[in-house]
């Protein structure tokens, strides 16, 4: 689309509607700045168009993240210790506490909806001896934890926690700029991706991989291993000033934290 001013929002609004409509199509992608423009995106969600955001494909590869930021800080998977917040109830984010759960420490689940979660929790515990640990969404602190995967919390709920000072938040779907003072950290917010079809800027590159192979019904690791057999590489990740780099995860692996 041609660039247009706020104050045109609206009308170029109407104008995409009645092209995507004659289409049928459904499902759109949105590049940056049309993805910062609040009035458009409302218009587009008000007449059902789902906006793809890439946050669904970053779920299915966060087995993958965790991989590599043991690999990359040194620190081997069964040491860690990881919290997922998340509020929403779903059979995909019962798939995903299943595949994190098996390779690590311990894993921790913050949700409103935590007890609809405890008959996961029992049958990883009974079958596999897999530590699941579930609370409600009151918890603030997380000091002895080292990942801390944010699924659907708001920015505002991030700030009012108590981190590892030394942790590595993930948080796909709320960029996170900032957080108390005390936090020295890796936030992780997004992923640089290699591939064919991946445009090299203005897109966010999850959200073109999710319209191209994400399938709702998959499991996780069926998607994982589309995006893989499709030639996607996760080329790094993107913190609060750019890519993150080794030294980065490394500083973090030395820390005590990693080891307690």
């Amino acid at each position: 689309m041609p660039k247009f001013s706020e104050k045109s929002s609206f009308v170029n609004a109407k104008r995409t509607l009645k092209k995507i409509k004659k289409y049928n199509v459904q499902n759109v992608v949105l590049n940056n700045e049309l993805n910062k423009n609040i009035e458009f995106k409302n218009i587009l969600i008000e007449n059902k168009k789902y906006i793809i955001t890439g946050n669904r494909i970053g779920k299915i590869l966060l087995p993958k993240i965790i991989d590599d930021i043991s690999k990359y800080s040194k620190c081997p998977k069964e040491k860690l210790k990881i919290i997922l917040l998340m509020n929403e109830y779903s059979i995909e984010n019962i798939d995903l506490i299943e595949c994190i759960s098996k390779d690590i420490k311990q894993l921790s689940v913050i949700s409103k909806n935590h007890t609809k979660y405890e008959k996961t929790a029992n049958k990883l515990y009974l079958n596999y001896g897999y530590m699941v640990k579930l609370y409600n969404n009151d918890i603030r602190e997380f000091k002895r934890d080292n990942i801390i995967i944010n699924m659907d919390f708001t920015e505002k709920e991030i700030k009012s926690m108590i981190l590892p000072r030394n942790g590595i938040l993930i948080s796909l779907n709320e960029r996170i700029n900032s957080l108390k003072k005390n936090f020295n950290g890796i936030i992780i917010n997004d992923l640089d991706i290699l591939g064919e079809g991946i445009p090299n800027d203005n897109f966010r590159k999850l959200a073109v991989c999710e319209a191209k192979l994400y399938k709702p019904l998959r499991k996780i690791k069926d998607n994982e291993r589309m995006f893989f057999n499709e030639k996607y590489v996760i080329n790094g990740y993107i913190g609060r000033s750019g890519k993150i780099t080794q030294e980065d995860f490394e500083k973090i692996g030395k820390n005590y934290a990693w080891q307690t």
